[in-house]
């Protein structure tokens, strides 16, 4: 059996990743879903990494490969198929306003949680909370504000998780709620871990308010809270950003060749999320149509934007990893007199206690760290970090401004620097990656010949259009992965050509494609070409493939 398992692991990755070298392009391509559902992943073991396992093994060991190769599991369009890690959203298709701030959400906030009943402690994380169970036995995790920064951690935790659903990623459900202690139920069979003895006993009133002691109360007396709904299955703990699962046999591409979770870098630098790591990331075992398969979720975005969830972000986080020789080499040499340049960066004093630390004008997109190093973003390349920026450009200044609204800060100076921030740093991480590579995208080619592509980053405001663009035309052989040019490379100063008559009549012609690159006198990768592939059909030509140098 453990055979046969392994035979279909490899035909799946074949199918779905890799597609075999010879032919390049298969009928049903471009694949925009891949089905990391086939195989029964019952029999999986949840799997528990510790804040100190995570940071060991990735700050001091060298998890996963380091290469500059591809990404595994684009598909031939150079775009990540739906999954049960990725689905795509904001990034493919236009979606409503409305519908971006609901993110994963079922139901209008905010909720009542008048009747619900606290069933236990929250468990791990530094976020002080409880677990509460509805009349209908759905579980809530219940979190609190620190006194010194009301409304900060679960403002972050409410924006950070409608920007990271409208990216792609799978979400839990979030809600800010508020509660009186006068008022909280509290099940006969709730349980406590006790801090002396680490065993369970009773939950009781007395732990509930120490536990209040650490949240901040709003003027009417009453708590607000974050309520985030337990998603439908049985958790299995987080995954990692390396390797694969070893008993989910649908794991087949290492984790750190993924390109949404390279490409996730991009995301955290925008949004600051510093504490992008396997702990903050959980697997649920789902079943459906008689399947079971385990659907990844990113959680946890108290530690984004300002918030450091008990206190405002410290200057660090987000400039340097925990641990770097070389500045604490430097800083001990001098005796303490070398600065370090996250040490200079000036953040604002007169902004609500909502906002925490967090600024615009110093970000470097490229200079932005986690809290250690991660193995998946490490790998990432140009066309990884092109591939997420487009995604950022969806976000328009309405967008990020409806989606920070959602945190209902009471001081609506929070909510307007908070969206001033973020468009800053987003035409940065515009300006930065997707300038990286040959920004053109998005090609129609007529039936007639008639060839229209757009430019990702003139449409996002991140460069001035180019001088011109040079394509080169070829015939290609779907069989034998080999180009033939046609005609001479011809230079045009708009997005539009013509392709050659001679390309277009040639019979049995299955394939043709145009290597375009760039003029620009700023960004040097527009140089390199971008390849775009065409298969001719009965209506005319389709667009089925996209290479990137």
């Amino acid at each position: 059996m453990r055979a046969v398992l392994a035979l279909l692991s490899l035909c799946v990755a074949a199918a779905i990743t890799v597609r075999g070298a010879d032919p390049r392009f298969f009928p049903d391509d471009p694949l925009w879903t891949d089905d990391d559902t086939l195989l029964d992943a019952s029999k999986v073991a949840p799997q528990e990494d510790t804040n100190f396992y995570d940071f060991v093994v990735n700050q001091f060991g060298d998890p996963g490969e380091r290469s500059n190769g591809r990404a595994a599991n684009v598909n031939t369009l150079d775009e990540v198929p739906d999954s049960m890690w990725f689905t795509n959203r904001i990034g493919r298709k236009d979606i409503p306003l409305a519908e971006i701030v609901r993110g994963p959400d079922s139901f209008a906030p905010p909720i009542s949680i008048d009747n619900w009943m606290i069933s236990r402690d929250k468990g791990s994380g530094l976020q002080p909370g409880f677990r509460m169970v509805t009349p209908t036995g759905e579980t809530y995790q219940i979190e609190v504000d620190p006194p010194s920064q009301p409304e900060m951690a679960t403002g972050a935790e409410i924006i950070g998780t409608a920007f990271y659903h409208a990216f792609g990623y799978h979400t839990v459900e979030v809600y800010l709620s508020e509660f009186d202690p006068r008022d909280v139920l509290i099940s006969q069979r709730a349980t406590i871990r006790d801090p002396y003895s680490a065993r369970r006993r009773p939950f009781t009133r007395r732990d509930l308010d120490n536990l209040l002691q650490r949240a901040a109360r709003q003027p009417n007396g009453k708590y607000r809270v974050l309520a985030s709904r337990f998603a439908k299955g049985r958790p299995l703990g987080n995954f990692r950003y390396y390797g694969t699962r070893p008993d989910d046999p649908n794991d087949v591409v290492p984790h750190e060749h993924r390109r949404e979770l390279r490409g996730a870098r991009v995301f955290g630098a925008w949004l600051n999320h510093d504490d992008s790591r396997g702990v903050n990331s959980l697997d649920f075992l789902e079943t459906a149509d008689k399947k079971n398969f385990i659907r990844h979720y990113m959680f946890d975005f108290g530690s984004t934007l300002g918030s450091g969830t008990l206190y405002s972000q410290r200057h660090r986080p987000g400039n340097e990893y925990i641990y770097e020789s070389a500045p604490g080499w430097k800083t001990l040499a001098t005796f303490g007199l070398y600065l370090r340049p996250w040490m200079l960066i000036d953040y604002p004093d007169d902004i609500p206690p909502a906002v925490g630390r967090f600024e615009g004008d110093a970000f470097d997109p490229l200079k932005w760290k986690p809290e250690y190093p991660n193995p998946a973003f490490e790998n990432m390349r140009p066309d990884d970090a092109f591939w997420a920026a487009r995604i950022v450009s969806k976000f328009n200044d309405a967008a990020v401004r409806a989606i920070v609204a959602k945190a209902k800060f009471s001081d609506p100076r929070a909510t307007d620097y908070m969206t001033a921030t973020l468009i800053k740093r987003r035409d940065k991480v515009l300006e930065t990656w997707l300038n990286v590579v040959n920004p053109v995208v998005d090609p129609v080619l007529g039936a007639a010949g008639e060839l229209t592509f757009g430019n990702a980053a003139v449409t996002a405001k991140a460069a001035e259009p180019p001088a011109s663009y040079t394509l080169q035309w070829f015939r290609y052989d779907n069989a034998s992965d080999t180009r033939d040019n046609v005609g001479s490379a011809e230079t045009v100063t708009t997005a539009r050509a013509q392709a050659p008559a001679a390309l277009l009549g040639v019979s049995g012609a299955e394939y043709i494609g145009v290597a375009i690159t760039g003029k620009h006198p700023t960004y040097a990768a527009w140089a390199k070409p971008t390849t775009f592939f065409f298969r001719r059909g009965e209506r005319g030509w389709t667009w089925v493939g996209a290479e990137r140098e």
